[in-house]
């Protein structure tokens, strides 16, 4: 914890701060999301309720506070005065999941034993029909690698493709997470910053290429790209994998989010593209932890048509599966298709929301339509420079990000990801999940306006 965060909360507290939250603390007529999300969420132990004409109800909020959440208990940690209300900054979903993996789950729990798994080959079959059927994509099944994490896959292939002081190279904002899978596999990053052109992220190629020096041996393509929420084009993908290829830089395709994809885009899986030398200088990396909310379920798989490359992979993986994971994941595969597709279109209705709330209610708050993922990047640059927070961060060895992180949680009660995390491009700017029910995200977008406009 930094010193100008020890400083500043009770000055918050003492000053602006409470009056802050106590007017934030009513809005919509609740007091808080963790009442909100007490107020009339199922309590079943099987499944989340239909409406009467079938949907699934995702307007309901579902309590998550007090589970050891990341996303809703792991704040408070930070701000032991009771101030922080609406976690919105991790990536996962609010909603209770769908059915078919409780119901499958409470029918393993059935049976006291927790041995070794004899196989995983349901499972390896739901990622085959589900690529083959959503995204027309035939895998071999000779391909594929079953995984406990998008991490531990990543890792084992910078450690595998990049020598120990040498580095991966990153097209920034990006997913703060590959900074520690360099970390964890001894590799330096080095970022290329997009270019931010008529409300939409895009790749530098001058700079991209400039980059690609003898000593980047991978670069990772995030697709869907968290945060900026990118979903890359066909001619994009190949454009930076004829670079990659050119210049001995293999690709590194996490496509994690690739399942959330808003109307009127469409996901290019990286091993589709039309060019053979080009998806065989590649390996994809995915899961269904953000298409389901699975990441407790630690599970995920990896893939590459180079048989090569998979081999170089693999001497540095093992798989450490929990059997409860897959049968969550099998059963997310085999009958959970229509719940998510109802999830995703709850979300992109999310997204306008927000897109609307923004424009009239928080008119100097940039914001960027995102084409996938249900994380938005919110430019705060304008506010953080009315109260300061460049200056008050040097105080404290903070970046003004994460000063204003504080600032609005005090502020607001709102909890946001700061854009520093995120590499060079993040500045200014804070990332927001919008996977809640409507009611949640109606709060936590009021609360920041009346926050905005007291500055």
């Amino acid at each position: 914890m930094s010193g100008i965060v020890r400083l500043d909360r009770r000055a918050f507290m003492r000053n602006a701060g409470a009056t802050a939250i106590a007017g934030a603390a009513g809005l919509a007529g609740v007091a808080s999301p963790a009442a909100a999300q007490g107020s009339g969420g199922s309590t079943s132990s099987t499944s989340i309720p239909r409406l009467p004409d079938g949907r699934y109800d995702f307007d309901t909020p579902y309590n998550r506070v007090g589970t050891d959440c990341s996303r809703w208990d792991g704040p408070a940690l930070r701000y032991p005065e009771g101030v922080f209300k609406y976690g919105m900054g991790v990536a996962s979903m609010d909603f209770e999941c769908a059915p078919c993996i409780t119901e499958a789950l409470h029918e393993r729990v059935q049976h006291h034993n927790w041995g070794y798994l004899s196989t995983t080959q349901p499972l390896r079959d739901g990622i085959l029909k589900w690529n083959g059927e959503r995204h027309g994509l035939d895998l071999d099944p000779a391909s594929v690698v079953i995984s406990d994490g998008v991490y531990p896959g990543v890792i084992a292939a910078l450690r595998s493709f990049v020598p120990i002081g040498n580095k991966v190279l990153l097209t920034t904002p990006a997913y703060s997470g590959f900074y520690g899978m360099a970390r964890a596999a001894r590799v330096d990053t080095v970022d290329s910053p997009m270019l931010y052109r008529d409300g939409r992220y895009e790749i530098d190629w001058d700079d991209l290429e400039a980059k690609m020096t003898a000593d980047v041996r991978a670069i990772i393509v995030c697709n869907p790209q968290n945060p900026t929420g990118n979903v890359w084009t066909e001619e994009e993908l190949l454009r930076i994998g004829r670079l990659a290829l050119e210049h001995k830089v293999v690709v590194l395709a996490d496509e994690i989010h690739s399942d959330v994809i808003r109307a009127g885009h469409r996901y290019t899986p990286f091993a589709s593209v039309p060019d053979e030398a080009v998806v065989n200088n590649s390996v994809t990396f995915n899961a269904i932890s953000k298409t389901f909310n699975l990441a407790a379920m630690k599970n995920a798989y990896y893939y590459s048509k180079s048989p090569t490359l998979l081999a170089r992979v693999n001497q540095y993986h093992r798989a450490e599966l929990s059997t409860l994971g897959v049968v969550a994941n099998t059963a997310a595969y085999r009958d959970g298709a229509e719940w998510f597709d109802q999830a995703n279109a709850y979300m992109d209705d999310n997204h306008t929301f927000v897109e609307s709330f923004v424009a009239q209610h928080m008119p100097d708050v940039g914001y960027t339509r995102n084409e996938g993922t249900f994380m938005t990047f919110l430019d705060f640059s304008k506010v953080m420079e009315r109260v300061g927070a460049e200056e008050k961060a040097a105080e404290g060895g903070d970046t003004a990000e994460e000063y204003f992180r504080d600032w609005l949680t005090y502020q607001s009660g709102v909890y946001l990801n700061p854009g520093s995390s995120y590499g060079t491009g993040g500045e200014g700017r804070m990332r927001m999940n919008v996977a809640s029910s409507r009611q949640v995200l109606r709060e936590a977008c009021e609360a920041m306006a009346a926050a905005v406009r007291n500055v």
